[in-house]
């Protein structure tokens, strides 16, 4: 479409110019009609013109003699060309105006100019109301919005040029003076300089610049354009950046002048506790300005390729309701802003509700009460609230019940003045809260009444305490304007010394100062207020009860800072690659980018960079900062890490455990998700098979007896803080540790003869140990305060259905009944528990390298199907399973080292043992694969059994264990050989022991005897 335009206006152009130079470019009919009928006609028709007629215009222009009635015309199409705003009536109005100047030329032109001139140049200021100022400006932007793409048009096409192609005698004084210096240039240079820099701080030449470059900027700043000399066209380009350069100087000086405005009033609504009226109004004629030049600003600026420059938020805020959602849930009581006490009431303040979500569908029986009983009864209810819950609930009734009307309004206002309860002022202010929108009237009144009892108080001697606990609960809600509050501190804090005032503020400061202090909305001010207070305690003329009174505010307001909140509030300083790994584990893991999240983080070197272990061991030690449904992808990923970073599950779980004991010496109630999530972590780590049972059965028995003298649980023994008989979260910690573990008992599928057996005889211990520990756990059960809760009954009762059926138990009555069974299982199996279960782990080794093994296999075939694509993340895996492979060709290879070298040293103890018999070489070299075996397993989380377990040997006094060697292809066992003491065997090992003993202790006599 522009270029078709600018064709044509190159077409005009050509024509016009032509006309000019006199020659007769317009072609007319033979016998023009000359009836006046047709005259009259056409002068009617070119006061509106339009592109739906401009066709009957110019064929009038052709047909019709107009030579006698140039006058009419030329006032008439004047006229009309005031009226064009449309673009299509522009293309109509360049193409009627060409043709009446190729037609009459030198007789129309000059005359149309003139008043072309008339109607764009800048007035004369007379002495005027501004109400008439400003319709006058209105009225002139209008007119020289239209002209000017009109006096562009008719310039680029060759009818206006310069000004001595105008009539002067038509011009008044002001404008030739204006534009007798500069007759040479064209027009529309003079035109624009004159319109843009008339009263450019008053804004009204930025529309009219604005409409001009939305239609010519591609005239102005396309330099293949040749519509336009390069003369011309550079300095358009000038006089557009100049005028934007002034536009935006303007522009910083409005911003700061707003910002003094804004401080003005501040400060005079602060001092007289309101905001006047003179001050709203110069700071909205400002605003509105300010607005003006912005938005001039960035459209200027977009067309000339400048930048707008930065302004500071000058701008008033207006005092709205606090804009609330969900709270992210934070860990204890932490408060960034250190505003509320804790969580709860933080929500209570900052979480309000949509009124949307509370209005549910009016009740049936509602036409069947009368108006007055509805009010009585919302009353009754209102005074009656105790909690959160019931005032959302009575919000809900209040809409439901359409309450919301005059009356109802007044006696809720009656009962706010009179009710005496000062505990439910929060209740009633978070109801305001709420219906902030639907009570306003309500809320203004309020605080109107609540303000005038204020100034009362400050200035009489009375005492109205309930008045200052509800206006600090509206101020907690955002209720109260901003200028309200502080008229009030500030009054009171120059008031200080008079009646009262001090205890006042002390009330004011202990009820909202911290949220006010540390609110961002009215953080300033209140750091003026202290200020203020501070050069008061200055004051010689107070006593010296008031000048402590007012360092207890200060103390209130702001706690004096100590050692240890210094190291509570600073926080450690991490490398990006420490940041990277965090926000990968804790904020973007999860079951979907689990294996994303994986192959980034095993890209990192963590064995030799400290940093990125520090920061690996915090985030798995710390599974309570993830959401709890990811702490099972957390596991997976310790799983993964700790392939290469061998240490990391070790270091891990150890400090698992250090915090789950220290969270249960704290015995801190906030503690408790913590805790959840510790065993929550601790049992995804034993279904990954990284954790063995013997470690989940000792962590269970620290839970249950840690602080108990002697690790021995006593029936109602109020004596123990850290574990009241009267708390019952040890039970739900070992209720979810056990209830989290996916079997405790492995498959017997294998085909290995071998392996099978292995494999029985670990599910035969597990089973033994889960027994013996279930019986425990009934008996904690049992010393704990009765009837236990009904929720912790609910736990009892999924791990009873989960395990009991496999053990072939059933649960016990009464504390009695299962020391009973304690104690029988104490007598039966206790001696031989420990040693059972050494013979149970050295098997547990070998089966574990095999399962780990598997594990490895299946887990890099899984990272494979999830995409083939990624070759760096193929290597990666590949090379895992190569470490893999190594690290358990290297066990292998230590294994067969340490059969060959325990099998020399047997040869070697036979020939120097010659007069020992067969049986009691055996035992020797048991002895010695006993302790090879010990030092092998040495790594292992080994937490020994409580003493209770392993307490009685009476039913073993006269028989003596031995550990016999038995070898079965090539794999060795230990078994448990209990021999009467009697024997030939038994009594030559007892005689060697004493003698042993007795040596021993010979050479510890001669060693301490030796100074004498």
């Amino acid at each position: 479409m522009s270029e078709e335009l600018d064709a044509r206006r190159r077409e005009l152009l050509d024509l016009n110019t032509r006309a000019w130079d006199g020659e007769d470019v317009f072609k007319t009919s033979s016998k023009l009609d000359s009836s006046l009928k047709k005259n009259t006609t056409f002068i009617k028709k070119i006061r509106t013109i339009s592109s739906d007629q401009y066709q009957n215009i110019l064929k009038d222009i052709t047909t019709v003699s107009l030579e006698k009635y140039l006058s009419e015309i030329i006032s008439s199409i004047s006229a009309g060309l005031l009226k064009i705003s449309k673009g299509d009536d522009i293309l109509a109005a360049m193409e009627i105006v060409s043709a009446l100047h190729q037609r009459f030329s030198t007789s129309f032109t000059p005359y149309l100019f003139a008043n072309f001139l008339n109607g764009l140049a800048s007035p004369i200021r007379q002495p005027v109301n501004e109400q008439e100022k400003e319709k006058e400006d209105q009225l002139r932007i209008a007119r020289q919005k239209n002209l000017i793409k009109l006096l562009m048009e008719f310039y680029l096409i060759g009818i206006f040029r310069t000004v001595k192609d105008c009539d002067r005698e038509n011009l008044p004084d002001f404008i030739i003076k204006k534009y007798s210096k500069a007759q040479n240039e064209p027009i529309v240079i003079l035109v624009l300089k004159d319109i843009l820099n008339f009263e450019i701080k008053s804004g009204n030449s930025l529309p009219i610049s604005q409409v001009f470059l939305k239609r010519f900027s591609h005239v102005v700043y396309d330099n293949e354009n040749c519509l336009l000399s390069f003369e011309t066209r550079n300095i358009l380009q000038q006089i557009f950046k100049i005028y934007t350069s002034a536009i935006l100087e303007i522009l910083v000086q409005l911003n700061t002048k707003l910002g003094k405005l804004a401080e003005r009033n501040k400060k005079a609504s602060i001092r007289t506790g309101k905001i006047l009226e003179e001050n709203i109004t110069d700071i909205n004629h400002v605003t509105s300005l300010f607005d003006k030049f912005r938005n001039a600003s960035e459209f200027l600026c977009g067309i000339l390729n400048m930048d707008v420059p930065e302004l500071p938020n000058n701008q008033p805020e207006e005092e709205e309701s606090v804009v609330t959602g969900l709270v992210k849930n934070k860990s204890l009581n932490e408060d960034d802003l250190e505003i509320w006490d804790n969580i709860k009431e933080r929500n209570f303040y900052t979480k309000i509700p949509d009124i949307s979500d509370l209005t549910s569908d009016k009740p049936e029986t509602i036409s069947e009460i009368s108006s007055g009983e509805k009010i009585n009864e919302f009353i009754t209810k209102l005074e009656k609230v105790s909690n959160e819950q019931e005032i959302d609930a009575l919000v809900s009734e209040f809409i439901n019940l359409e309450l919301n009307n005059k009356a109802t309004r007044n006696r809720i206002m009656k009962f706010f003045i009179e009710t005496p309860n000062i505990n439910n002022l929060r209740f009633y202010s978070r109801f305001l809260k709420i219906n902030e929108s639907s009570l306003k009237t309500l809320i203004d009144e309020l605080i109107t009444y609540l303000d005038k009892g204020f100034r009362s108080q400050i200035y009489n001697n009375k005492l109205n305490f309930k008045n200052i606990f509800f206006f600090c609960e509206l101020i907690k809600f955002k209720l109260i304007p901003t200028h309200v509050i502080f008229h009030k501190i500030r009054s009171l804090t120059v008031n200080i010394s008079s009646t009262n005032n001090i205890d006042i503020l002390s009330v004011f400061y202990e009820q909202c100062g911290r949220f006010l202090l540390n609110d961002p909305d009215y953080k300033a001010l209140m750091n003026e207020m202290i200020e203020l207070l501070k050069q008061k305690s200055k004051n010689d003329k107070l006593t010296a009860n008031d000048k402590l009174a007012i360092n207890n505010l200060l103390i209130v307001v702001i706690p004096p800072t100590t050692k240890i909140n210094q190291l509570h509030n600073e926080k450690p300083k991490l490398t990006p690659q420490q940041q990277f790994i965090i926000r990968l584990s804790r904020y973007e893991l999860n079951s979907k980018t689990f294996t994303l999240v994986m192959r980034s983080l095993k890209k990192f070197d963590y064995v030799n960079d400290e940093e990125l272990q520090t920061a690996l061991l915090d985030v798995f030690a710390s599974p309570d900062l993830l959401n709890y449904e990811n702490i099972v992808e957390l596991s997976k990923l310790l799983e993964q890490l700790s392939k290469k970073y061998k240490s990391l599950l070790i270091k891990t779980v150890d400090t698992i455990v250090e915090k789950i004991m220290r969270g249960l010496e704290l015995n801190d109630y906030r503690l408790n998700r913590t805790r959840i999530s510790h065993v929550k972590f601790i049992s995804e780590l034993y279904n990954l098979k990284l954790l063995n049972f013997k470690f989940i059965i000792d962590l269970l028995y620290k839970i249950l007896c840690l602080g108990h003298p002697n690790n021995q649980p006593l029936p109602n023994n109020y004596d123990i803080e850290i574990d009241l008989p009267n708390n019952y979260f040890r039970i739900q910690l070992c209720c979810m540790l056990l209830n989290n573990l996916n079997s405790i008992v492995k498959s017997t599928s294998t085909k290995k003869s071998s392996k099978l057996k292995s494999i029985k005889r670990k599910n035969e211990v597990n089973e033994d140990l889960l027994t013996i520990f279930l019986t425990f756990f009934q008996f904690y059960c049992f010393c704990k305060q009765q009837p236990i809760p009904i929720e912790i009954e609910f736990q009892l009762n999924d791990l009873f259905t989960k395990y009991y059926p496999n053990l072939q138990m059933e649960r016990f009555r009464d504390l009695t009944e299962s020391i009973h069974k304690l104690q029988e299982i104490i007598q039966q199996k206790g001696f031989q528990q420990s040693e059972e279960y050494d013979d149970y782990e050295d098997e547990d080794d070998d089966d574990d390298e095999e399962v780990d093994d598997d594990d490895d296999d299946d887990d890099d075939d899984e990272l494979d199907e999830d995409d083939d694509s990624d070759d760096d993340s193929e290597n990666e895996e590949d090379d895992d399973e190569d470490e893999d492979a190594d690290d358990d060709d290297e066990e292998d290879d230590e294994e067969d080292e340490e059969i060959e070298r325990v099998a020399q040293f047997s040869e070697e103890d036979k020939k120097f043992a010659d007069d020992l018999d067969k049986e009691f070489q055996k035992i020797v070299l048991d002895s010695y694969e006993y302790n090879k075996a010990n030092a092998s397993s040495r790594n292992k989380f080994n937490v020994p059994l409580p003493p209770k377990i392993n307490a009685s040997q009476g039913s073993n006094e006269n028989k003596i264990s031995f550990s016999l060697l038995t070898k079965q292809g090539k794999r060795n066992n230990v078994k448990q050989v209990n021999l009467p003491t009697d024997t030939k065997f038994a009594e030559s090992l007892l005689k060697e022991q004493a003698n042993q003993k007795t040596h021993r202790e010979r050479i510890m006599n001669l060693v301490l005897n030796m100074d004498n």
